[in-house]
């Protein structure tokens, strides 16, 4: 059975550290998971191994937790101040319980946003529990700013009641885009100034989309059916080979014999992303590599 609650181990999801770890105390297993340029706290006791990583770009914070529970073990996230968090689960689902609220289901391969005070929230995990857990961080300063072009989220954002709250009506499923950009983020290998400008542009852009999904979940306008999705995936699939091309949107139109506009419409419902920006992202990481 679970540990109670005394015996739980606290998690910062917020915070300068005081120091890192050196990475000869890393398991061997762990460090090709090291971001470089990153700051690295790694901690194992008898039931659990945490392995924590921060950076700081520009205005958003990414924090990225690789859990291991060997046996039923409590985890208390911890947040010292009041913040915004977009966050990404991969590997597992979870039940989270936030000061003051009802337990959260986080799902896996899903994304939510979620507005946190500061406190102490509480997080069972079971024996055999491995999950890959991404935050992006905001301060609610910043927030304002970076929401400003998107009239529905901003209005939702500061329309809310003050306490720990989850914006998005339902956790969204993480696109391929979107999966793309992290997969992009959790094996970045460049170093200190390249690295902050290719993973603060990584966090931007997921920022946008979710903020995107905001919307078009609004709107009603989430693309549900298989076979378009479908089609709109391998459209993407085909900019993602061919990123070192110059793409003709009225060429992809007649390749897949899809109007132009209604291309236009349904990639971007599809992945909260216009296609036109979908190839300048591809591009830029290309210019990366």
């Amino acid at each position: 059975s679970p540990l109670a609650q005394g015996d739980a181990k606290l998690l910062p999801l917020e915070g300068r550290r005081t120091s890192d770890t050196n990475a000869a105390r890393i398991p061997e297993e762990y460090l090709q998971l090291i971001l470089p340029y990153a700051g690295i706290h790694s901690w194992q006791q008898a039931n659990v191994h945490i392995l924590s990583q921060h950076l700081q770009l520009g205005k958003f914070s990414l924090w990225v937790h690789d859990i291991m529970a060997y046996q039923d073990q409590v985890i208390c996230p911890f947040v010292p101040f009041p913040l915004y968090t977009l966050h990404y689960l991969f590997e597992s689902s979870l039940s989270i319980r936030m000061p003051y609220s009802v337990p959260f289901q986080l799902e896996e391969d899903t994304c939510n946003l979620f507005y946190l005070r500061s406190g102490v929230s509480y997080l069972p995990l079971e024996a055999g529990t491995k999950a890959v857990s991404l935050h992006i961080n905001i301060l609610p300063e910043h927030m304002a700013q970076l929401a400003k072009s998107y009239p529905v989220m901003h209005q939702r954002l500061f329309a809310m009641a003050s306490g720990n709250r989850v914006i998005n009506k339902h956790p969204y499923v993480i696109n391929a885009v979107s999966h793309l950009l992290i997969t992009k983020i959790l094996t970045c290998r460049y170093l200190r100034q390249e690295a902050a400008v290719y993973l603060e542009r990584c966090c931007t852009d997921l920022f946008n989309i979710f903020c995107r999904q905001y919307t078009i979940e609004d709107q009603s306008l989430f693309v549900d059916d298989v076979d378009t999705y479908d089609v709109y995936h391998k459209i993407f699939e085909y900019l993602q080979a061919n990123k070192h091309i110059y793409h003709d949107i009225r060429k992809i139109s007649w390749m897949y014999e899809i109007p132009e506009r209604e291309l236009a419409t349904g990639f971007l419902n599809t992945f909260a992303i216009s296609i036109e920006d979908c190839i300048h992202m591809l591009k830029m990481m290309h210019a990366f590599d």
